[in-house]
């Protein structure tokens, strides 16, 4: 088993002397009042020959951009210097992709309560998904639910057919003259992803609805039709009509507002070097040394996915697309820090392919529609070019608000990133996830060379499967083995991720199967440390899954407040040193379980409560791994639970040395999970984990512990999730 020790990344950028610097002063009604104009009056400084520090500092305003700001090669700072767009002192400015609406009439339609106002531009590529009246979302016009009885539901995957189109029963879909504009939104087979999908065609005589691009997966379940003016019969809700070129909005108050904004841009800042795919990478010119501080940036649309879209793990984001607030694509080098990213439909900042040196700090996320951090490597192949980045100190809440599947940070085949100190919670699915492409997605390799495909069973993926296949480097990989990891784990390149003292909770709140920080198709040496994790609605709170290997999960500490799915191992890993509070260790069933010699030992398992089914569950053939833990209730009564599982382990070389008894923390009210001199801990040689080190948890603004202060939540709760079947999603 590897591991990668690089676990403090220092980036050295470069000094600014601020008194040296060049100034550019930015305003509404100044000589320079566009960020275009800036960026421009910058390139003029820059080929004239200036080669120091560079500030633009842009006072307060709403800066509407028509379109996105571009920046390349030529903006590129010299080597030794930057060029910063930061927020003049005690200014807030706005970066804004959005445009007021106006000129509003009154329709006859909901008895006068529906209005209307000419959008002529909201053709094509300008056609908008998001509304905001100020800063809240508007929810679009949506029928009532029908359900689709699925074709295929086992091997959810399998057969394109019934991803791509579906019959339904009764008179949900009627001939309407602007079928372009209406999408359907739903859960395709599976309950840990969302799918918004255009209607290409509907053949109302046999019933059959074809779509424009295919399903994630089989059609079937509850499924909503959205953007109709049929359904446009709630107060809040609005419809886009391109052939009329008409917005209708059923305003909450009897009239709009004048804050009703529409976005027009999916992406407001664009900073692209020359892209190189080739392996050697020979004509990849990077953009370097530019920095965003203190801004913030609003309205932007969710973007629809098309035909060319090369999905990530699960659709879950697609690669290399234009939909994110800030987007990095062969950069190095800058930084995006201070920042706020907020009431937008797209992704907050994505780092797409080569993306190396970067760093997002001490930045807020809220309230917008995709992930609040992506970054995105080449698939798998021998191309590894994105990594050495750093996510620190960010306060990442109520993301992914419109694909509601969004991690709020998505790592994927990008390695050696260092994740800290970030906060992130209030999601309806995962908090942080670290993934690349699985073994199952090689059927092309397997039937090219001739070699069997040991997970032909339970998956499938044919050709015009968007999730990862567009990815593979198929040219690039070489195999001796269809099955055993070392062959697999050079493709792998989410490997050597930092991820420590990050407070995550309260995810999973809409969706199913889902994790605090979630581990899967990654390559080695990934290492989830010093993080606190509560508030988990279900599933683990910290999981490994299909085609995790060789990762560290050490000195976490978890609380069962809702869900006591602690820490769930799939794979070969380690998960040692961890203290679960009214928590277990278990593992999972589907795909690939735990491997036998994973290393599971050193672990307190503390239980305010009487603990009836053991301390860890499915773990019945790990080998002497699952050692030395120490297992304790209040309600006493676990010594015959700890024999139970020796005698239940088929190796019966489990828990040999493990004990049932009080930790003896030393202050854990106070968060100071340390032992006591006396304690068995010392015995067993389980680390400590002090009360500096949980004080590390959590944004160096608001830390965990300083926000609990003396009330850590010790005690379970009594509720219990919503059943994710009876969702209105």
């Amino acid at each position: 088993m590897k591991f990668f020790f690089n676990f403090l990344l220092f980036v050295f950028w470069p000094a600014t002397s601020i008194s040296a610097a060049v100034r550019l002063e930015v305003s509404p009604t100044g000589e320079i009042n566009t960020l275009d104009a800036a960026r421009d009056k910058v390139r003029e400084l820059r080929e004239a020959g200036e080669s120091g520090d560079i500030i633009v500092s842009i006072g307060d305003g709403v800066y509407q951009l028509e379109q996105t700001l571009e920046f390349g090669i030529t903006d590129s700072a010299p080597e030794s210097a930057v060029t910063i767009y930061k927020a003049a002192a005690q200014a807030k400015p706005i970066v804004s992709g959005g445009v007021r609406i106006t000129d509003w009439q009154q329709t006859e339609l909901q008895g006068g309560k529906v209005w209307k106002a000419p959008v002529p531009w909201a053709t094509g590529e300008a056609f908008f998904h998001c509304l905001y009246d100020g800063q809240e979302l508007l929810p679009r016009a949506r029928s009532n639910r029908f359900v689709i009885k699925g074709e295929e539901t086992q091997k959810y995957a399998n057969i394109m057919q019934y991803r791509n189109q579906f019959r339904y029963d009764g008179d949900v879909f009627k001939s309407w003259k602007n079928l372009q504009d209406l999408e359907i939104y739903g859960q395709p087979t599976r309950k840990w992803l969302v799918n918004y999908l255009g209607i290409e065609s509907v053949n109302l005589s046999e019933k059959v609805v074809h779509l424009e691009i295919p399903a994630t997966y089989t059609m079937s379940g509850a499924w909503y039709i959205e953007n109709c003016i049929d359904h446009l019969d709630e107060p809040g809700e609005w419809v886009l009509n391109s052939e009329e070129g008409m917005l209708y909005y059923y305003p909450k108050s009897g009239a709009p507002s004048d804050q009703i904004i529409a976005p027009r841009l999916d992406e407001l800042i664009s900073i692209k070097g020359n892209t190189d795919p080739s392996l050697s990478g020979a004509d990849e010119v990077p953009v370097r040394g530019l920095q965003f501080e203190g801004l913030t940036f609003m309205h932007t649309d969710r973007a629809k996915w098309l035909p060319s879209d090369a999905g990530l793990q699960h659709d879950w984001n697609m690669l290399d697309k234009d939909s994110g607030m800030i987007r990095l694509r062969s950069v190095e080098q800058c930084e995006i820090v201070n920042c706020t990213f907020a009431d937008g439909g797209s992704d907050g900042v994505r780092m797409d392919l080569h993306a190396q040196y970067n760093k997002v700090a001490g930045c807020t996320f809220r309230d917008i529609g995709g992930s609040a951090i992506l970054l995105a490597g080449y698939g798998p192949g021998k191309k590894d070019v994105n990594k050495y980045n750093t996510i620190h100190d960010n306060e990442i809440v109520r993301v992914g608000q419109i694909f509601l599947h969004s991690p709020g940070i998505f790592i994927w085949q990008s390695g050696h990133n260092t994740i800290s100190r970030n906060h992130v919670y209030d999601l309806a699915y995962t908090g942080i996830v670290v993934s690349g492409v699985r073994r199952r997605f090689f059927d092309q390799y397997y039937q090219k060379h001739s070699m069997s495909n040991p997970y032909a069973k339970k998956w499938m993926f044919p050709e015009g499967t968007r999730e990862n296949l567009p990815t593979m480097r198929w040219s690039e990989i070489s195999l001796d083995s269809n099955k055993d990891w070392d062959a697999f784990e050079p493709y792998m390149h989410a490997r050597g991720n930092l991820i420590e003292y990050n407070e995550v909770h309260d995810c999973l709140k809409l969706l199913h199967d889902g994790n605090g920080i979630y581990l899967s198709g990654n390559g080695d040496g990934n290492v989830v440390r010093c993080n606190v994790l509560y508030n988990h609605e279900g599933g683990a709170m910290i999981r490994t899954d299909d085609d995790s290997h060789g990762a560290l999960i050490k000195n976490n500490l978890l609380f069962g407040t809702i869900s006591t799915s602690g820490i769930c191992v799939k794979g070969l890993n380690t998960a040692s040193h961890n203290v679960l509070i009214n928590a277990s260790l278990l593992t999972g069933r589907a795909g690939n379980t735990v491997d036998p010699n994973s290393d599971l030992s050193h672990n307190v398992l503390y239980h305010t409560e009487l603990v009836e089914k053991g301390y860890h569950t499915g773990l019945n053939k790990v080998r002497a791994g699952l050692d030395y833990n120490i297992y304790f209730s209040e309600q006493g009564g676990m010594q015959k639970a700890l024999e139970t599982l020796r005698q239940g382990n088929a190796t019966k070389s489990a828990d040999h040395h493990s004990r049932v008894e009080n930790p003896l923390f030393m202050d854990m009210p106070h968060g100071d999970f340390s032992f006591r001199k006396e304690s068995v801990a010392h015995q067993l040689g389980i680390e400590p984990m002090s009360v500096e080190i949980v004080s590390q948890m959590g944004t160096t603004r608001d830390s965990f512990l300083s926000r609990y202060r003396g009330k850590l939540p010790l005690k379970r709760q009594k509720t219990k999730g919503a059943d994710v079947d009876e969702l209105e999603l």
